[in-house]
């Protein structure tokens, strides 16, 4: 598997607003340690039989010990009040991994709301290239694709943005009580809405 070195990666450590981009650069870098395919299930561990080999063994002591490394760097490089998640699968980098998408990949329409949001909100800046906004819309886009659940479809959409129109079209200081308990809602729709 492995020889990974034990640096630090060099990238900003997940708070509570970066995780699209944490999560591309830390999954880049678990896979320049030949790691990633641990963490993202794909290396499943390896099993021993009713007598297990002396390679048998070695194999699995060294998926242990990468599970370890990997383990080590994913909480490493995450906020210490971000670490919360971690609760009972600290050894487990599989499931740090995924408990961290479920956490900040929340597929729910108030969180597709926002990010739709953001995405409308993007103008070029003074002092910014066309290439930078092109990269920053991008960006804002690929987060929108991440929010959304398996079975997305554009029924599902045209229903959603239909309901976040006449939810934006609300005025904050009538119904912003309101419009909040609607956007933490798993389905958002106009039935629900109206």
């Amino acid at each position: 598997m492995s020889s990974t070195s034990t640096h630090t990666p060099n990238f900003a450590k997940l708070n509570d607003s970066n995780y699209p981009t944490w999560s591309g650069e830390m999954a880049a870098w678990l896979r320049s340690a030949n790691l990633w395919r641990l963490v993202n299930g794909k290396l499943p561990q390896p099993k021993l039989s009713g007598s297990p080999t002396a390679a048998e063994q070695t194999k699995l002591d060294t998926w242990e010990a990468n599970a370890e490394k990997a383990a080590g760097q994913i909480y490493l490089m995450v906020e210490p009040d971000q670490r919360t998640h971690f609760a009972g699968v600290v050894d487990d980098p599989i499931k740090m991994w995924e408990q961290l998408a479920a956490v900040h990949l929340q597929k729910k329409p108030g969180a597709r709301f926002n990010a739709y949001d953001d995405v409308f909100s993007i103008r070029k800046q003074p002092e910014e290239s066309l290439q930078g906004l092109v990269n920053k819309v991008n960006a804002a886009m690929q987060h929108v694709k991440d929010l959304r659940p398996n079975d997305f479809d554009l029924t599902k959409l045209d229903e959603e943005l239909t309901s976040m129109t006449m939810i934006r079209a609300l005025p904050v200081e009538e119904y912003g009580a309101f419009t909040s308990t609607l956007l933490q809602r798993d389905i958002l729709s106009k039935d629900v809405v109206t």
